[in-house]
């Protein structure tokens, strides 16, 4: 295992072509709608990463045939048609995406099954889906502290037609539900509670759903989805480049003042994280050309500092904070509590981090404010084994001499060659 890597200054004028990986959030939506449709399903750009290996390895103890072709990326799935699932648990490790999703989707059949995962994981809320499952007729059950995983799910399928959820911490337990929904016995209402975070990414479950033959609609004035069940048609789909990936070179354009090709980058994205690139634009990125899955970003010398909501698009925050280190003035980010039930608490985690380079942190309950200084320095970077905090750190180092990264192997649960990608930005040749 690697301990560590250094991390190059890097000379202004750079520049350089870099390739982001299929997105994670749309890569395990797929297997999901790919296992509901109990036919061979092609999935194509598909990221291969911790979290997708976590969620394809628990499909296929439940009963998945699935071959892969990393090399081409290409993941073929055919989950085989069974009232009553194998009774197994599924260790997921830090997956997010593949807790909450497998949840839901183990309520579709018969079955008891436990969802467990790493040290973090156990410190992850689940109790809002939970309480939604409990409410749809599962049983479900805490094997150690109450509202965390591990759990229990013993289920006899979805006997119940309305519930309520409060999707006020996660936007991941509405779109579990979402995605598995159209699989439950009979038509469902769920009726959203209190505020949603993370719109964005419900918006990209409901047009997925679609995609693969679903019927969601939506009525504002009950605040209610309502779910027809309905078997998916879909036989292939391609999954678009990472933006949240995308977002670290975007911003390594603007730091370093230099020129980077981004390929696998969708024009038109279903990710909310796509407007990284105009809350960058407004700080001074220039856009030089952009193709359907290609775009040319050009930074400049200096740049100006922005106040900025990112509730919908919290995973770019920590970028952002990098960025701020250097632009002209302040910049704050507003509306990412849920920045604290993450991989890590990533609002303190910034805190630490960027006041061992000498930087201004100032932390609020759900944001934070850089105030940049005149000078930096060279630091040992604690990552808190979390991919974002090894990859947006990272980008420090383009202008500050002295940056170790500890845990640089943390990168493979959404980007494993993250820092071979980085690499290619340092010299090269036309």
């Amino acid at each position: 295992m690697l301990k560590y890597i250094n991390i190059k200054p890097i000379e202004e004028g750079f520049k350089g072509i870099v390739t982001i990986p299929g997105s994670k959030s749309i890569s395990n939506r797929a297997l999901i709608l790919g296992a509901l449709s109990e036919k061979k399903v092609i999935l194509k750009n598909m990221l291969f990463s911790d979290d997708t290996l976590y969620m394809i390895e628990g499909l296929k103890k439940l009963g998945a045939a699935i071959d892969i072709s990393q090399d081409k990326k290409i993941l073929t799935i055919e989950m085989k048609p069974q009232e009553t699932l194998p009774t197994c648990e599924l260790f997921i490790g830090n997956a997010g995406t593949a807790m909450r999703f497998l949840a839901s989707y183990i309520a579709t059949k018969k079955g008891e099954i436990t969802l467990t995962g790493n040290k973090r994981m156990k410190e992850r809320p689940i109790k809002d889906l939970v309480g939604a499952l409990e409410n749809l007729g599962v049983t479900i059950k805490y094997l150690e502290k109450e509202g965390f995983p591990p759990i229990k799910i013993i289920s006899k399928g979805v006997s119940k037609s309305f519930v309520e959820i409060d999707c006020s911490k996660s936007s991941q337990y509405l779109s579990s539900l979402l995605l598995s929904g159209s699989y439950f016995k009979h038509p469902l209402e769920i009726k959203i509670k209190d505020t949603l975070v993370s719109k964005p990414y419900v918006s990209m479950t409901l047009n997925m759903v679609k995609d693969f033959g679903g019927n969601i609609t939506f009525d504002e004035n009950k605040n209610s989805f309502f779910i027809t069940p309905k078997k998916f048609t879909l036989d292939e789909y391609t999954i678009e480049g990472d933006m949240s990936s995308a977002s670290y070179f975007l911003g390594a354009a603007l730091i370093g003042n230099g020129t980077i090709t981004i390929k696998n980058f969708f024009k038109n994205s279903l990710q909310g994280d796509k407007d990284f690139l105009n809350i960058l634009i407004k700080m001074g990125l220039e856009v030089l050309d952009e193709k359907e899955k290609e775009i040319t970003v050009c930074g400049k010398h200096s740049y100006t500092a922005i106040d900025v909501n990112l509730n919908n698009t919290p995973d770019v925050a920590q970028t952002l904070a990098v960025i701020g280190l250097f632009a002209k003035g302040n910049t704050i980010v507003r509306d990412v509590a849920n920045m604290r039930i993450k991989e890590t608490d990533r609002i303190t985690a910034l805190n630490n981090e960027i006041s061992k380079l000498g930087g201004l942190f100032l932390e609020e309950k759900d944001g934070f404010t850089i105030i940049p200084q005149d000078s930096y320095h060279g630091a040992t970077i604690e990552t808190y084994d979390d991919h974002r905090m090894a990859m947006s750190l990272a980008l420090a180092g383009l202008k500050i001499p002295g940056i170790k990264i500890l845990n640089p192997e943390c990168v493979s649960k959404t980007f494993p060659n993250f820092f071979e990608e980085l690499n290619n930005i340092y010299n090269r040749e036309e």
